[in-house]
């Protein structure tokens, strides 16, 4: 049984019973506004797939000077998962205690971590706004594992402590998960922040055209079409389709709105060789998306179940890629760092010819130190 942790027991309760008096819940001192806006910016790091037109719409609040990255929700909880060598992360606090109040910053850093605070001390009227910056380092933190801080902003009169807790993971790196485009020839060129020292290997890997799979499957039901189970193909309410594959990088699933009937709400599950289930798409409606980085060799198996479909069926478009941990393709790199410094952004360029028109192609740039690869960085190509 593994120790909890401040993911599993939070960051402490609010008492309602408690009396009234400054530093209660009803009086804080200071408080994190965060609108119905700054939730949409979130959404544009967090769960970019919401967006039609992620690009356009995140651009139109980033102009508007809505932050665009997750870490930077106006919460009083700080949490950064992928840390490459340093992040700085805003927030802004407003005063509800009355008069002029000045108050001064303590930190207790995650271990390993170096926390800095700029500035360190707040000087706010009632109804005043501040912003701050709080700046995180990796020193010695080991890669992959989280840690757990603090902040506290305190009053010098010692009526207001007001504690946000700091959770944050380093990683290795930090580049674009994906990169969506378009055209028969065409480039990319993306930033890579590197999380360590040492050797560092960019490699390209397709493109692959999409493998397109037709089919029609069943309303499943009527006990729960919720519940779903590989046994509901012998009912018809879910269809297996299985893959073989062999020294594969990516093993990638894709149910787009478009590619079934408007109010049909389809589901994805995906089993592996051994015959677990490994991953899932069930959202609402039709929009289903899975990755599978380093799938194992052998047959995968792949369900696509029919929680509504309109009419009683639904006919349906499943796009699959298989990505080659080989490198080769009509994806090429242009231009790559060849070391890894902690803290250094570097530029990585490629580009591709021959993606034909009316395919939908994915390919890829591998990221790798001394070890082998560590991750992967998507190149979608949908010229459908």
């Amino acid at each position: 049984m593994s120790p909890a942790d401040p993911f599993d027991f939070g960051a402490g309760h609010v008492d309602p019973s408690n009396r009234v008096h400054k530093g209660s819940a009803f009086q804080p001192g200071l408080v994190y506004d965060a609108g119905f806006n700054e939730y949409l910016g979130f959404l544009c790091d967090a769960f970019p797939e919401v967006y039609a037109n992620p690009s356009a719409t995140c651009g139109t609040l980033d102009s508007a000077g809505i932050p665009i990255e997750a870490h930077d929700l106006n919460l009083a909880s700080i949490g950064v998962a992928e840390l490459a060598g340093s992040q700085t992360v805003t927030r802004t606090v407003t005063s509800v205690a009355r008069g002029n109040r000045t108050l001064n910053v303590s930190v207790d850093a995650p271990a390993g971590f170096d926390v800095s605070v700029s500035p360190s001390r707040l000087t706010l009227r009632q109804g005043q706004s501040a912003t701050y910056k709080v700046t995180i380092t990796n020193e010695s933190a080991t890669i992959g594992e989280w840690r757990f801080g603090s902040l506290t902003w305190t009053d010098r009169t010692g009526l207001y402590d007001v504690y946000s807790p700091i959770a944050v993971k380093a990683a290795l790196f930090e580049a674009p998960a994906e990169l969506l485009r378009s055209g028969e020839s065409g480039n990319v060129s993306f930033d890579i922040k590197f999380g360590y020292t040492g050797d560092y290997t960019a490699a390209a890997h397709g493109l692959e055209p999409a493998t397109v799979t037709i089919d029609n499957v069943l309303q499943d039901g009527p006990e729960d079409p919720a519940l779903f189970s590989p046994s509901d193909v012998a009912t018809g309410g879910a269809n297996l389709h299985q893959f073989v594959l062999s020294g594969a990088a990516l093993f990638k699933i894709a149910m787009p709105p478009e590619a079934t009937e408007a109010d049909a709400d389809l589901d994805i599950f995906v089993y592996d060789p051994s015959g677990d289930q490994v991953a899932s798409s069930t959202a609402g409606g039709t929009n289903e998306e899975i990755e599978i980085f380093a799938p194992a060799d052998g047959t995968w198996s792949v369900y696509v179940h029919g929680w509504a479909a309109p009419g009683g069926d639904s006919n349906y478009d499943m796009y699959s890629w298989v990505i080659s941990a080989t490198p080769g393709g009509n994806l090429s790199l242009d231009s790559a760092p060849t070391s890894a410094t902690t803290g250094e952004v570097a530029t990585i360029e490629a580009s591709w010819t021959g993606a034909t028109t009316g395919q939908w192609h994915l390919g890829a740039v591998s990221h790798s130190d001394a070890s082998g690869v560590f991750g992967l960085t998507l190149v979608d190509v949908d010229n459908r």
